[in-house]
């Protein structure tokens, strides 16, 4: 919904508050609804609290009150959770809380305790979401909240997407009070006579939130005093503009790239030949695919992936904590979810391989079948090796340095490293290649690429073993 067009003048600023959360809700809510309504004793949540209450007489909604208390403040954070308590109780409403040492979870987490306590809020608010089978998550963030929010941003160095600032609705959240002024809420909550907590700690300026706040805009405004007004009205435009820049993002992906769960792949060729902020827009879309929302994700950090795709050099990695990360290989860009160098694989130690049977291993699942000849119909992913003896046993293990084998269709030997980066094999994926071999140790196969000349089932008569290779 559009940014609304009024003034103090022209209309009391209490029934616009209230008629503007009444038509947000209905917009988007069912008459019977269950929403949870994020409530933190701030004169913000506590306004929005008593018009959804007023609301609900004539929309019967099921409104279920949360608060996280962070435990930062002492007594004064057990009194903001004390006053959410009993207004709930007052309103004969359901309420959840929830107790958190914040300082202690940023510590550990290795983030800020503004972050920390964000993480925190969002995992309390949709667990509840979740439980009570919830329609949406109701938030407090006001106008002043989305100014704040777009200027981190623009000085952290974001894209269109961080102009844009918060949303009035996003996956499972609405913010009905988005238009509204921090001035406007703490007018409402006087006339209604609506009790309020004040949090000392929002004057402190260490803070950068509270900098921006308290020391930045004011200067500003000295400048242009209708600044917070215009800015606002700009992320509108600017969401506008992310929003188509989304959709083709998303619409490239769709056309080019292999996703899974933790993994999209992607064809350097026609990515590098989109124009520089489409090129962005297509990292943005994966991040967020992979993490919800791309919060963390800097301008720089998308900067520095452009840069490493320009270079097109396979082997080439970049990393960003353990958010995201960028491998390229072979011509394609590979985005993981996370990156994790304890990722279980193959080692050299072997481990038999039953005849027939399966065994699970840690890159994927091998299954293994006898047949008196090659079947007609071969299987994907299958390679076919002879069994001279009924009493061989075979085996699978990791790669070693210096493995040599005699690759069918080929003359002489070659190293299986060399055979790798002949196949295109990633660097990352050949530690999971199960070299199978027999009971003297002599390589048989390299997993599905290729089997050794001396197992090759037509040049003997005797059965055949069908090793099939189900990769993660």
């Amino acid at each position: 919904m559009k940014s609304l067009k009024r003034t103090k003048q022209t209309a009391n600023i209490s029934s616009i508050l209230e008629n503007t959360v009444e038509s947000i809700i209905k917009h988007y809510c069912e008459e019977t609804a269950t929403l949870i309504v994020a409530v933190s004793g701030g004169a913000d949540s506590m306004a929005l609290l008593a018009i959804l209450k007023k609301i609900s007489i004539n929309h019967p909604l099921q409104l279920i009150v949360a608060h996280l208390n962070h435990q930062l403040r002492g007594r004064a954070s057990d009194l903001d959770e004390q006053l959410v308590c009993k207004t709930a109780k007052k309103y004969g409403l359901n309420y959840e809380v929830e107790r958190i040492d914040i300082a202690a979870y940023s510590k550990s987490q290795k983030l800020t305790l503004e972050e920390a306590g964000r993480q925190a809020r969002r995992s309390f608010l949709f667990r509840l979401s979740e439980q009570y089978s919830a329609a949406f998550v109701i938030a407090a963030h006001h106008r002043d909240d989305n100014v704040e929010t777009m200027l981190l941003n623009l000085i952290r160095g974001t894209s269109v997407k961080g102009l844009s600032g918060i949303s009035m609705i996003t996956r499972g959240m609405i913010r009905p009070l988005l238009d509204f002024s921090k001035e406007e809420l703490l007018d409402y909550c006087k006339q209604k006579h609506i009790p309020f907590r004040v949090d000392a700690t929002n004057k402190d300026t260490k803070h950068t939130r509270n900098y921006i706040r308290h020391i930045l805009i004011p200067v500003i405004e000295k400048i242009n005093p209708s600044f917070r007004n215009n800015f606002h009205e700009k992320s509108f435009y600017f969401n506008e503009i992310d929003e188509m820049l989304t959709f083709l993002g998303l619409d490239f992906i769709k056309q080019f790239c292999q996703i899974s769960s933790n993994e999209i792949s992607c064809p350097i060729a026609p990515l590098k030949g989109l124009f520089p902020t489409m090129q962005k827009s297509v990292i943005q879309a994966m991040y967020e695919m992979f993490h919800g929302s791309t919060e963390a994700l800097s301008n720089d950090q998308i900067q520095n992936f452009l840069e490493l795709i320009q270079k097109e050099r396979t082997g080439s990695e970049k990393i960003l904590g353990n958010r995201l990360s960028l491998t390229i290989s072979y011509g394609k860009a590979h985005f993981q979810k996370e990156k994790s160098y304890d990722k279980p694989h193959l080692t050299e130690e072997t481990i038999p391989l039953p005849l027939p049977g399966s065994l699970s291993y840690p890159g994927g699942k091998i299954i293994t079948r006898i047949h008196q000849k090659i079947p007609k119909k071969t299987k994907k992913n299958a390679v076919y090796v002879s069994l001279k003896n009924p009493d061989n046993q075979f085996y699978i293990r990791g790669v070693k340095d210096g493995d040599r084998f005699h690759p069918t269709g080929m003359e002489g030997s070659k190293k299986v490293q060399d055979f790798f980066v002949d196949k295109k094999v990633r660097r990352e994926d050949r530690k999971n290649v199960p070299i199978i071999v027999d009971d003297e140790g002599r390589i048989v196969a390299v997993g599905k690429y290729r089997i050794d000349k001396g197992a090759d089932p037509k040049l003997f008569e005797s059965p055949v073993i069908e090793i099939q290779i189900l990769e993660e």
